[in-house]
């Protein structure tokens, strides 16, 4: 039997559990991804990050619904590969990923925001780098994006302590000669910064 979630007359059919508390569902031949809060707190601060941020020019999965008395939200389901799984197995060859990481450290700088650019909060389509958690912060004028952020998508010592720390292997051998990497993430900083 189907499972139906339904959120202010219509009707959800979960696909697949995602979470303790998320699920992928569809409606009407679109998939998307709902998550049931905890408490008022939880659920009013994504809208209130939704909201900010759906502002700014950073790609967001568009948030289709959201119900305050059930505390759902409704978004997007952004089919894709996730950049941290990438970085598991290979590094990156799409240098398309880096201009729109960069356009969107530029985003953010110019909307004073300070998002969190670890690699496991994006998902790129082929199109689009998304950024899917919706939180944010203050900037911070003397952060070092290209010195802290940036050398997590790369083949770095800062990348594989970084995977260790999630429970994950990492083959040293990956890791690049440390002038070739800073070298790399210098070209691309002159090429895309703004």
């Amino acid at each position: 039997m189907k499972e139906i979630i339904e959120i202010k007359r219509k009707e959800f059919e979960v696909l697949e559990k995602l979470g303790e508390h998320s699920f992928k569902v569809e409606r009407k031949g679109k998939v998307y991804f709902l998550k049931k809060y905890d408490n008022k707190d939880s659920f009013n601060a994504f809208v209130d990050q939704y909201r900010r941020l759906k502002i700014t020019a950073i790609d967001i999965p568009k948030c289709y619904l959201f119900d305050k008395n059930l505390l759902i939200s409704v978004v997007d389901f952004i089919e894709g590969e996730n950049v941290f799984k990438t970085l598991l197995e290979e590094d990156i060859k799409n240098e398309e990923i880096y201009k729109l990481l960069f356009l969107d450290e530029w985003y953010m700088r110019r909307e004073k925001l300070r998002i969190d650019f670890h690699p496991e909060n994006f998902i790129f389509n082929g199109k689009k780098l998304y950024y899917l958690p919706y939180k944010y912060g203050k900037f911070e004028p003397d952060y070092d994006f290209n010195m802290k952020d940036l050398r997590l998508w790369f083949p770095t010592k800062q990348l594989a302590a970084y995977v260790r720390s999630k429970g994950y292997e990492f083959d040293d051998a990956r890791i690049g000669n440390e002038y070739a990497i800073n070298k790399q993430i210098a070209l691309m900083a002159v090429k895309y910064y703004m």
